[in-house]
């Protein structure tokens, strides 16, 4: 008897470390966008289950045709995260993993050193501010793009 419930005891000590591991993210989630002359970047992320966020990325332009951009995987998986785009157009539309090196707060960092460009990818939000950036060597000469989202 002592047995059964020290392994019910270690599952769900299992399944609270991975709800938690889960929460420290879920400070992406909502409608984020960009406003620029030509049209609108929106990026939304939302809960796919409990080890996963989904992201997609759309162009609306102003006379409202919508480009798709990417769809973004945010993945706990063997007790790290990844940063999982899969971006249209390019690597023959199969989606690149960058291992989140740090997270901390509302802020991740994440890497692919193999990557053409970019190497690192990461987000950080303040309050209804989501700022997420690009970088890394292309051309052998070191680029960064910065992308700054609100929230309504």
């Amino acid at each position: 008897m002592n047995k059964i419930i020290v392994i019910i005891g270690l599952l769900l000590a299992g399944n609270t470390v991975m709800a938690q591991q889960t929460k420290a993210v879920q400070w992406m989630l909502g409608v984020w966008k960009i406003s620029t002359p030509q049209g609108t970047v929106v990026e939304i992320w939302e809960a796919k289950d409990d080890s996963t966020l989904q992201g997609r990325s759309v162009f609306v332009k102003t006379n409202n045709d919508t480009i798709p951009q990417e769809r973004i995987e945010m993945a706990f998986r063997n007790g790290e995260w990844f940063y999982i785009p899969t971006v249209s157009n390019q690597n023959q539309g199969k989606p690149v993993s960058f291992k989140v090196i740090f997270i901390h707060g509302n802020e991740f960092v994440s890497e692919n050193p193999a990557h053409d460009f970019p190497q690192r990818i990461a987000y950080r939000r303040i309050k209804q501010n989501m700022y997420a950036s690009i970088e890394g060597k292309r051309n052998g000469r070191f680029s960064k793009q910065n992308f700054d989202f609100t929230t309504e």
